[in-house]
C-alpha cells in the first residue's frame, strides 16, 4: 500500500524592529563594536568601544534573548528583517550623546547592532526604513547603514527605503517609520491606532490597491497592536497594525513628550506566514516599570 507523503508547508517569517538610537547613552550598543579614534598628537589611531551604561548593559542581553527566540521560532525557515527606522540618535538632540562619538561613529554602532540579526544564516533580505529627520539627517544614516551591511553581507538583499508595500508569499506588508499615537489615556490605548488602520485600509481601496494584511509602524517607542475585521464586496477581510517598540531607554525628551511615562517597553515583532497566509503574530516584548519605589 502506498503511503501519501505529506507536503512540507512553505513557511517564512518577517521580523520587525526599530528605534535603536545608536550613539545615545540609552541606545542599543553592541559591546563588540569597533570604533577608531586618534590617540595622540602624532595622529596614531586606536580601536575603542564606549563603555556600556547600565541601560545598555540591560538592553543588549534583552536584544540577544529576543534574537534567540526569533531563531527558535524560525526553526531554520527563511526570515525577512524590517528595520523600521531611527537606527541612530543623530545630533539634533545632543543631550545624552555618548562622549567622543561622531555621526559617522553612530552609523558604525548601528551596523554592529544589526549584525547579530542580519548575520543569521536564514536571513535572506533586509529593508531599512527612513526614520525621523532629527535623528537620521543630515547624512542619510539609514541608507549608509544599509549600504555598509550590504557590503559586509553581499549574498543578502539589503536596501533602504522610505515606505514600502512588500508582498511576502501573497500577504501584503505596508511598512514605514512614523505611526499613530498610542492613546492619550490608558483606557483609550489603541483607539487612535484603530482609526489610523481603518483609514489606511480605505485609502488603499480608493487607490485601487489591495489593502495590506499587516501595517508596520514605529517611532512611538511602545507596543500598540490593533486588528480590523472588515466586510468588502461580500467577503470578510482582516488587517493588523502593529506599532513596534524600541531598543532604547526612556530619554529626557521622551519623558517630557509622554508626560512622565512610567513604563519602558522594548522588543520586536515576528510575523509567521505559512502557505501564503499570515498564521500568527508573535510579540517579543518586555515591559519594565521605571519608577523608584522607596519607603521614607
Amino acid at each position: 500500500m502506498l503511503r501519501r507523503t505529506r507536503r512540507k508547508a512553505k513557511r517564512r517569517l518577517v521580523a520587525a524592529l526599530a528605534d535603536e538610537h545608536a550613539g545615545h547613552v540609552l541606545g542599543l550598543l553592541n559591546p563588540d563594536t569597533v570604533l577608531v579614534r586618534q590617540l595622540d598628537e602624532h595622529g596614531q589611531a586606536e580601536e575603542w568601544c564606549p563603555e556600556l551604561t547600565a541601560t545598555q548593559r540591560f538592553m543588549w542581553p534583552l536584544y540577544l534573548e529576543h534574537l534567540n527566540r526569533l531563531t527558535d521560532l524560525a526553526d531554520g525557515d527563511e526570515v525577512i528583517v524590517f528595520q523600521a527606522g531611527d537606527p541612530v540618535q543623530g545630533t539634533k538632540h545632543p543631550q545624552g550623546i555618548i562622549e567622543g562619538v561622531s555621526r559617522s561613529d553612530q552609523r558604525i554602532i548601528a551596523q554592529w547592532n544589526l549584525k547579530p540579526i542580519v548575520g543569521l544564516p536564514n536571513v535572506k533580505a533586509v529593508r531599512m526604513f527612513t526614520g525621523t529627520a532629527a535623528h537620521v539627517w543630515p547624512g542619510s544614516a539609514d541608507a549608509k547603514v544599509a549600504w555598509a551591511l550590504q557590503q559586509e553581507y553581499p549574498s543578502k538583499d539589503i536596501k533602504s527605503v522610505h515606505h514600502s508595500r512588500t508582498n511576502v508569499d501573497g500577504e501584503w506588508f505596508d511598512t514605514s517609520h512614523h505611526g499613530p499615537h498610542p492613546g492619550s489615556r490608558d483606557w483609550l490605548r489603541g483607539n487612535v491606532a484603530l482609526y489610523y488602520l481603518r483609514d489606511r485600509v480605505y485609502r488603499d481601496r480608493r487607490m485601487g490597491k489591495e489593502p495590506a494584511r499587516v501595517y508596520i509602524r514605529a517611532h512611538r517607542h511602545t507596543w500598540v497592536p490593533v486588528s480590523l475585521t472588515d466586510r468588502w464586496e461580500g467577503r470578510h477581510t482582516k488587517h493588523d497594525l502593529t506599532v513596534v517598540p524600541s531598543y532604547c531607554g526612556l530619554t529626557a525628551f521622551a519623558r517630557n513628550v509622554t508626560q512622565s511615562e512610567p513604563e519602558l517597553v522594548n522588543g520586536m515583532c515576528v510575523y509567521e506566514i505559512v502557505d501564503g497566509k499570515l498564521r500568527d503574530i508573535h510579540p517579543l516584548v518586555h515591559y519594565q516599570d521605571l519608577r523608584l519605589e522607596e519607603t521614607l
